[in-house]
């Protein structure tokens, strides 16, 4: 699961030979209204690897960019450039926090104006050549959304509980809620999840708490390996890397796709010339695990890789989301109920009977005819669906949503595994090239730094000022810790 991508921004433009295929080279016409009433604004190939501007997912802006059928995105996208879209806090504390944020201009860079069509522009094919192939070779999805009009972790938390607690935005404390994780032990199932730096999935503290349950994680490096050995679980889990490059002191590069990752002045970006950086790092991140398969066709004729998108980053899709859904409700804990207490994010209501907008899908297996156009609505909750489907029949449902989900496993219908499987291992490294650095720091990075000081704390290590001193902040010494804890 890569980061803050819709389904037309890096699929749109992609020659699928189907009819059936959902794209923008058929149908329109595809636009959106300019900024303040200016001329419409047509989705167009014009995409860069990098952008002048992380765009706003918040729920507010999704609702917006999802009203009138899908056309707010311009506006949304040029309403954060220009600083104007300021989150709003409640609670306890609410009014403290919006008064350091407003003070301090916490979140924000400098303003941008006239960059609203970059909301519009999509990656051509050109920029995407392993998730193309992959597109084509294989299935892809033409009704996968996000569940939830809203930002990472929520969408997140959906494909490993049903559920995101009734968060429709990042609220970096730990959940509680049963995950399908828990439900495959239950059925006597094994999981693994491979990760570099901090996870987002840390957030389920229940998964690794537990000391008998750290030795199902491990770091990135080693998936090759245990692939090679022909040894994996029944589910396993992969997050990509989410730290861009000169945050926390770190010298790690992410591999996310968040566009945050790939930011870049404004001035810099329209003479932007192609070079290595989060968004190509992804690229090679979904190379290196599907080569990995590859190289074994033993473990690749019985394995299925899905491949999707947590949210949409604010940028465009065509396709309005999916109504009817139903609520999943909430399960939050007492700390959980205190933290929202004395401070959260404010957003207008939601009862979660809509999902957010189109994510890209695909779903890679010997078994999938090449070609495969899947028709189904598929969202994040369809992930446990699946799982229990396949693996726990007889396992209640985590929620009422992964009780409605579809489920996915029927797309592998093949008698026997193909042997005419693409070979992507010229895209399993950066490209040549200086490295891009970016520009700012992105919005997530803070969520995840103080998701790390919290994991510190529960493992009973120092926590570290959020101003640490460099080659020890909180992300590396709560990875570090954490590691330490892990039985082999």
């Amino acid at each position: 699961m890569l980061e803050n991508r819709s389904f037309d921004h890096m699929l749109g433009f992609l020659p699928h030979p189907s009819e059936r295929f959902d794209g923008l080279l058929r149908g329109g016409p595809h636009t959106n209204p300019g900024w303040g009433g200016g001329p419409a604004v047509a989705a167009t190939p014009t995409a860069k690897t990098v952008l002048p501007l992380d765009g706003d997912h918040s729920h507010d802006a999704a609702m917006e960019q999802i009203a009138n059928g899908n056309q707010g995105f311009v506006s949304a996208y040029e309403r954060k450039g220009r600083g104007l879209a300021e989150p709003r806090f409640g609670g306890l504390l609410g009014p403290l926090i919006e008064w350091v944020v407003r003070t301090f201009r916490i979140g924000r860079g400098a303003t941008v104006t006239g960059r609203g069509p970059l909301a519009m522009a999509c990656q051509p094919p050109s920029n995407i050549p392993v998730l193309a192939t992959l597109a084509l070779e294989f299935a892809v999805c033409n009704r996968w959304f996000c569940s939830v009009p809203g930002e990472t972790w929520p969408n997140r938390n959906y494909a490993h509980a049903a559920s995101s607690d009734g968060e429709t935005g990042i609220h970096p404390r730990f959940y509680t809620n049963p995950t399908i994780f828990e439900l495959l032990e239950r059925a006597g199932r094994d999981w693994r999840i491979y990760h570099d730096d901090v996870p987002q999935i840390w957030a389920f503290s229940n998964l690794w708490i537990p000391e008998e349950r750290r030795r199902n994680w491990y770091g990135m490096e080693d998936f090759a390996r245990h692939v090679a050995g022909g040894s994996l679980p029944a589910y396993t889990f992969i997050e990509p890397n989410h730290r861009p490059l000169p945050i926390a002191f770190s010298a790690t590069e992410s591999n996310s796709q968040h566009p945050g990752n790939s930011l870049v002045t404004d001035s810099e970006y329209d003479g932007y010339e192609p070079q290595d950086n989060d968004f190509t790092r992804g690229e090679a991140l979904i190379a290196r695990v599907y080569e990995s398969l590859r190289a074994n066709p033993e473990l690749f004729s019985r394995t299925t890789l899905l491949i999707t998108y947590d949210e949409h980053g604010g940028l465009y899709d065509h396709v309005p989301p999916a109504t009817g859904m139903a609520d999943p409700g909430t399960d939050t804990n007492w700390l959980g109920r205190l933290i929202k207490f004395l401070g959260y994010k404010k957003s207008a209501f939601f009862d979660f009977s809509i999902t957010g907008p189109r994510v890209p899908a695909i779903i890679v297996s010997p078994l999938v005819p090449k070609g495969t156009v899947v028709d189904t609505m598929f969202e994040h909750a369809s992930v446990p669906a699946t799982l229990r489907a396949v693996f726990a029949p007889r396992e209640r449902p985590l929620t009422a949503r992964d009780a409605q989900a579809n489920t996915f496993e029927k797309v592998l219908s093949l008698d026997a595994p193909r042997d005419d499987l693409p070979d992507l291992s010229a895209y399993t490294g950066p490209p040549a090239g200086p490295l891009q650095v970016t520009a700012a720091t992105p919005d997530h990075v803070e969520d995840l730094e103080e998701l790390s000081r919290k994991v510190l704390a529960e493992l009973g290590g120092p926590v570290p000022a959020l101003t640490a001193a460099p080659q020890r902040n909180a992300g590396d010494m709560a990875l570090e810790a954490f590691r330490r804890s892990i039985v082999r």
